[in-house]
């Protein structure tokens, strides 16, 4: 076993895997399902980590809808129909990054699929952007209205809406024609804290928590509507405090939008950003909120305090019956 000095790595000494938390039954299980198949990261493994997160927690029935690669035709993109309304949330790992300094590239998605995806969260449906998902489509106005702020892909100022600041204690668009879009550091730990500890998803959570090494997104830009900010942490790079977790409004659809989660071969452990049980707390939690509205679920008790992150593995996560 691997340990570092800034990480408490928590495994089973027997090597065996605990006990799933159980749900009420199999039909208490919320239908969730995972898109990927084109990223700049690593998506096979961070899909393999938000999957087994999920389905730990013993909440969650997850699938997964891989999409055509980047070299696909038009034909096989046209094809690829994820079935939304099959779910109660939907997850995206995926990233089209789009070079182009104008964002004018040909979509991925097609524009039926584009259309179902809108009227699945604005009729209702829960939807939660994973760390580089926030880059995707930024020609794309009402995904970017869902993701309220979003990161690289041809987003700029002037064009493609403000950056949230907190002035005086408050959270606001601002530098609408002005300032970078899409920065972030180094890979490192930082702390994360939250803005609003009594919201369901942060109930009996520390107010302060580290963050295992992870990039810290900053100087997101977007339509910033509808958006609140529950955690935020503080970047090196703009010298600001950046949004971590929020919660977007999008019609009747409740959106969960978490910046962090890169997955990292030379962190240590590799991937040890998607391994944090404070990431995996607010992934779960905050899935749970936009499926449903409400949070069962509970705080596993390696859970990080302010000082050092706490890495544990999905399959050896216990969580609280």
């Amino acid at each position: 076993m691997f340990v570092s000095r800034s990480i408490a790595i928590l495994v089973l000494a027997c090597g065996c895997t605990a006990p799933q938390a159980e749900s009420a039954g199999a039909d208490a299980r919320i239908p969730a399902l995972i898109i990927d198949g084109v990223n700049n990261h690593d998506w096979e493994r961070t899909t393999a980590a938000v999957r087994a997160t999920l389905e730990r927690t013993g909440r969650f029935t997850v699938d997964v809808s891989t999409s055509p690669g980047r070299s696909a035709s038009r034909d096989e993109w046209e094809a690829w129909r994820p079935v939304f309304s099959d779910y109660a949330v939907v997850i995206s790992n995926f990233n089209s990054d789009c070079e182009r300094e104008d964002g004018a590239c040909e979509p991925y998605w097609s524009q039926d699929l584009r259309a179902a995806f809108e009227a699945f969260v604005h009729e209702g449906g829960g939807f939660v952007s994973v760390h580089a998902a926030d880059n995707h489509a930024a020609d794309w106005v009402e995904y970017n209205k869902m993701i309220a702020v979003g990161g690289w892909g041809g987003r700029r100022a002037g064009v493609s809406g403000s950056i949230l600041r907190k002035i005086d204690g408050a959270w606001t668009a601002t530098s609408p024609d002005q300032g970078s879009s899409g920065r972030h550091g180094r890979i490192r730990e930082f702390q994360v804290i939250h803005d609003r500890p009594d919201h369901p998803i942060l109930t009996d959570l520390p107010t302060t928590w580290m963050h295992a090494a992870d990039e810290l997104y900053a100087s997101l830009r977007g339509p910033a509507g509808n958006v609140e900010v529950l955690a935020h942490a503080y970047s090196r790079v703009t010298e600001e405090f950046e949004p971590m977790l929020m919660l977007i409004t999008y019609g009747q659809g409740r959106v969960f939008h978490i910046p962090m989660g890169h997955y990292n071969d030379e962190s240590e452990p590799a991937g040890a950003s998607l391994h944090c049980v404070g990431f995996q707390t607010a992934l779960a939690r905050g899935t749970e909120y936009a499926a449903t509205g409400e949070v069962t679920i509970g705080v596993p008790a390696a859970f990080p305090g302010p000082d050092e992150p706490s890495v544990v593995a999905p399959e050896h996560l216990e969580w609280p019956m």
